[in-house]
């Protein structure tokens, strides 16, 4: 039975299924909004907090400051941001340190919302940088919250895992109600944007729980429309019409959400309605949202917004005004390095090129979406800059292209055209090949070496160590920690525990940690940081991931099914559940990526077995 407690009742139900765990909680919202009358403040009622913000001073008069900023802050960020700058101004008069911090972190998230991810990571890191978690255990949450969203935002998924599990550990051990609010949350948005829409859901409801007990009732909205979005990504389509029901049936009781959240959950409607072919419906809520969006100029909404219009339009069989879309699409991601978004959209656009018979609009966005496709680039100006170099080199080839078209139209009978034009596809084969070859010969090398290391480990046995063959992994650690004395006994029974757990293969498992392991161990993470750096010359990361990668080698040259897989269910069977994450470390260790090694050893025996038959 699970009790609901609002400090004024107590009902028990049973949750035997998500589902019902989602339609309790909407009885708890329905439940605290009926009595919404007692609590003025916590709703945002705007006229109450004005009179009791003109009837106080100092510190009080700045609480309510803030809570005018968020009645506001996803309507008028306009009118949000004076508020702030009021509580901000009185706080620095006062010498109230919690309210200044507090406003300048409101600054950085209304940088967020209006897209501007640089300015507003630049603010939260100075904040980071004074926020004190034992003094200031709220303002530290919102602050990696919004680190983690930005890195979510930005691609940079590992970043935004880690964040927000530190965040979560931070709730976890402090009991504080609130940091462990904004971790569920920051690991919703996480696993929402790489579309583990089941986990997502499950992060959400936990964050929901937390929210009607504190009555932040600003997360309502929000939270709802998650509920239905991934709902309807999970193809529970009924649940989440029920959901966006349940939200409009709110609206008229409570102030509704604002523009900010308004434009997500039309687009995200749009998005059900689209799904079941209703067209028109779709295009009625799209656009409301574009227009919300506009108005506004909600810059990381326009992205996904352009490319599910461009969707309604193919739908419509209008080729060219998706084409049109597609392309506005890519260039306001570029303005704030989405580039998950150009990478799918520039894919979409080649193929929709490569059927309007536009080869050259074809092979530019091909050869953009490679570009980003084959990028292992974890920083954004780095995945910038290949954007931008990649954009010019392909208007330098593609307008050189037209010239010779235009030539050859006119001149089309003249011997000296014809030669220009072989020549130069002459020149681009040369250079083409000779990249080719470099590229090839590289990767062959490095696949040798790897190949020599599987075999030699499938011989000696799987569980060595990564050391010497790691350059610069761990020599400051061990620098620092090489003073450090650690009992021999207590050194041994480590070691031991790690030949035990090396030889059981633990180190598999997904959720392996240091503090995991060291739990695992009955031992201390920091002794057992110590040993590993001492003894296996590696640190942690690099231990585990030599582990698992001598593992691999192992099993696909022994077991034929297992190398037939797909990368994906590959990764998650040596402990990656992030694909990305998985490339990197075998990358590092190898030299080349695990589908081209995969690749080579499923070809090379192939054909060995073929000169045997």
């Amino acid at each position: 039975m699970f009790l609901i407690v609002f400090g004024y009742c107590v009902i028990g139900y049973s949750q035997k299924t998500q589902k019902d765990s989602i339609n309790v909680y909407f009885m708890q919202i329905n439940h605290m909004i009926s009595n919404r009358e007692d609590h003025k403040e916590e709703f945002l009622d705007v006229d109450a907090l004005l009179v009791k913000k003109d009837g106080s001073e100092g510190i009080e008069k700045t609480i309510f400051l803030f809570k005018l900023y968020f009645a506001h802050v996803f309507n008028s960020t306009e009118v949000a941001n004076d508020y702030n700058n009021q509580a901000l101004q009185l706080s620095l008069d006062i010498g109230y340190k919690k309210g200044e911090l507090s406003a300048k972190y409101n600054r950085a998230y209304l940088l967020f919302i209006g897209g501007h991810f640089n300015e507003s990571m630049d603010l939260v890191q100075a904040v980071e940088k004074i926020v004190d978690y034992e003094s200031y255990p709220e303002i530290s949450a919102n602050v990696q919250t919004l680190k983690s969203d930005i890195y979510t935002e930005r691609g940079a998924y590992d970043l935004a895992l880690e964040t927000g599990l530190k965040l979560l550990d931070e709730g976890e051990k402090s009991k504080n109600e609130y940091v462990l609010m904004r971790g569920w949350s920051s690991l919703s948005h996480y696993y929402l944007r790489n579309e583990n829409y089941s986990k997502a859901l499950s992060h959400c409801l936990k964050g929901l729980h937390y929210i009607i007990k504190l009555r932040k009732i600003i997360y309502i909205y929000p939270k709802i429309d998650e509920i239905a979005r991934m709902s309807a990504k999970l193809n529970d389509t009924k649940t989440a019409m029920e959901a966006y029901a349940f939200y409009l049936e709110i609206e008229k009781k409570i102030p509704p959400p604002g523009s900010y959240f308004q434009s997500i959950v039309y687009m995200n409607m749009a998005d059900i309605y689209m799904a079941n072919e209703e067209i028109e419906r779709a295009q009625e809520y799209l656009s409301q949202s574009l227009n919300l969006i506009y108005e506004n100029m909600y810059r990381f909404r326009i992205p996904r917004a352009l490319t599910l219009q461009a969707e309604l339009l193919l739908k419509k069989k209008d080729t060219v005004g998706a084409i049109s879309n597609y392309e506005e699409s890519i260039s306001a991601a570029e303005e704030i390095n989405a580039f998950d978004v150009v990478k799918s959209n520039s894919a979409i656009l080649a193929n929709l090129y490569d059927r309007t018979n536009q080869p050259s609009k074809a092979y530019e966005y091909q050869a953009l979406h490679t570009s980003i496709q084959d990028s292992l680039f974890t920083r954004e100006k780095e995945q910038k800059i290949t954007i931008l170099e990649t954009r010019r080199k392909i208007k330098e080839i593609t307008q050189g292209k037209k010239i010779l078209e235009l030539e050859n139209e006119v001149h089309k009978r003249r011997h000296n055209t014809i030669t220009i034009v072989l020549i130069f596809l002459l020149l681009i084969s040369i250079l083409s090949m000779y990249s080719y070859l470099m590229v090839r010969k590289k990767n062959k090398v490095l696949y040798n070496r790897t190949m020599e290391s599987a075999e030699v480990r499938l011989k000696v046995g799987e569980h060595e160590i990564p050391g010497a063959n790691d350059v610069t992994v761990v020599k400051n650690t061990m620098e620092l920690k090489s003073n450090l004395s650690l009992d021999e006994d207590v050194k041994d029974i480590i070691l031991s525990k790690l030949e035990k757990f090396e030889k059981d293969k633990l180190f598999l498992d997904a959720n392996c940690s240091l503090r995991n392991l060291a739990g695992q161990l009955k031992t201390n993470p920091k002794y057992l940081s110590q040993v590993i750096n001492q003894e296996k010359k590696s640190n942690f990361n690099h231990y585990i991931n030599g582990l698992r990668i001598n593992y691999l080698l192992s099993r696909l040259l022994k077991e034929k099914d297992f190398r037939e897989n797909k990368l994906s269910y590959i990764a998650a069977s040596v402990g990656y559940n992030n694909l990305n994450t998985f490339n990197s470390a075998f990358k590092k260790r190898q030299g080349i990526l695990p589908s081209y090694f995969i690749r080579r050893l499923i070809q090379e025996l192939k054909e060995t077995r073929s000169s045997n038959g």
